[in-house]
C-alpha cells in the first residue's frame, strides 16, 4: 500500500505547483507597509524638490546678477559672478534631471 501511495504522489508532483498557483491567491497582493511609506516619503521629497531647486536657482542667479551689477565695472568680479551663475545653471539642470528620472522611476510602482 505504501509504495503504490509513494508511486501516486511521484506521478501528481508536477502537478501540484500548477495546481497550487491557479487556485492560490498572491502571498503579498499588496505591498508591505514600510514600502509603501518610504515610496510615499521619496515622492513628497521629490515634488518638493522639484519646486525648491528652480527657486533656490532663480535666487542665487539674482543674487550674483545684483552682485555683478554693483561690482563698479571690474572686470574681474564680473566674470567671477559670469562663472557663479553659469554654475547654477548647470547645477540646477543636473538637480532637476535627477528629480525627474526618480519621479519617472517612482511612478513605476504606482
Amino acid at each position: 500500500m505504501l509504495p503504490r501511495l509513494a508511486s501516486l504522489f511521484k506521478k501528481a508532483l508536477p502537478y501540484v505547483p500548477v495546481i497550487f498557483f491557479a487556485f492560490a491567491r498572491a502571498a503579498l497582493a499588496d505591498q508591505p507597509q514600510f514600502v509603501q511609506g518610504a515610496i510615499n516619503l521619496l515622492n513628497d521629497a521629490t515634488t518638493w524638490l522639484m519646486g525648491l531647486i528652480p527657486a533656490a536657482s532663480g535666487a542665487a542667479i539674482g543674487y550674483h546678477a545684483l552682485m555683478k551689477q554693483l561690482g563698479d565695472a571690474d572686470p574681474a568680479a564680473a566674470a567671477v559672478h559670469n562663472r557663479a551663475m553659469r554654475n547654477i545653471l548647470i547645477a540646477g539642470a543636473i538637480g532637476e534631471s535627477a528629480v525627474g528620472i526618480t519621479k519617472a522611476f517612482l511612478a513605476y510602482f504606482h
